[in-house]
Formats: C-alpha cells, structure tokens, sequence
C-alpha cells in the first residue's frame, strides 16, 4: 500500500473512533459532549458559506458558545439533553459589513437561535438541526475563536 493511502486510512480511522467516542459519551448521557470543541461552519441550511468568509461556534466547557458569523462575533449560553440541543441568550456585535456577509450572518443567526437537535454524523461533520429541518454543517476545527 502506498503511503498516500496509509495516511488517508489512519485519518479516516482516527476520525471514525473520535466519533464514536463522542456519540458514545452522548449514549451515556454525560453533559458536555460538545464542551471543548470548536467548528468550521460548512454550509447553513445547504448553501455553502461564502468564500473568503469565516463562520465559527466554539463549545466552551461551562456551557457558553461563541463564535465568528461572518463579520461579528456571538455569544450564549448551550444545553444538551441527549440529541436535543438548545442556545440561550444569543448576543452579538453590530459591525456593519457588505451585504452579502451580513445576509449569511443574520441567515446563519437565525437558524443557530431555531436549533432543537444535533448529531455528529459517521464522517465528523456536526449536524444542527431546527424544528423545521433547516440544517447548519460544520467540521471540526482544531482553535478557539
């Protein structure tokens, strides 16, 4: 086997146990099993976020989330109940930015403050889900904002 396609294997090996590892402390009910992950926004209810944009949510121990919506920075509180997720007391600068930035931010705002479930599907990707099946898909980043 090359070592291209060993490299490719252990990553995707090291990505599935990471997965299984956080669904598994989600089976177990252990608060938190988002707490200390950071995510790259990908795509908000499937159009993919601008180039040259940068969409982040920061799980912090404590049950705070922060992040980048584009142009502005955002805080709140998060709670998780096995698949349900819900953010609390969302706040967020007022910057002003081109309006293309400021569409996604308040389209990704809106959708964030409407989420009722997450899950981390089988590639790492997390899956946030509102009531009325609009969806926000990260991957997982490796830094705070």
């Amino acid at each position: 086997m090359s070592l291209a396609k060993n490299i490719f294997a252990m990553l995707l090996v090291t990505g599935s146990l990471w997965g299984c590892s956080l669904n598994q402390s989600q089976k177990e009910g252990q608060p938190g099993s988002l707490a200390g992950s950071n995510w790259l926004v990908e795509s908000i209810d499937g159009k993919p976020v601008l180039t040259d944009s940068e969409i982040t949510i920061s799980f912090a121990e404590e049950g705070r989330v922060y992040g980048s919506s584009s142009c502005n920075r955002y805080n709140g509180g998060w709670h998780i109940q096995g698949q349900e997720l819900e953010f609390t007391h969302m706040a967020s600068t007022r910057m002003a930015c081109p309006d293309s930035l400021m569409q996604q931010e308040t389209r990704f705002l809106q959708v964030l403050n409407d989420v009722a479930r997450y899950q981390v599907a089988g590639d790492g990707r997390l899956m946030l889900e509102t009531s009325e099946g609009m969806t926000i898909t990260a991957v997982a980043s490796g830094k705070a904002e």
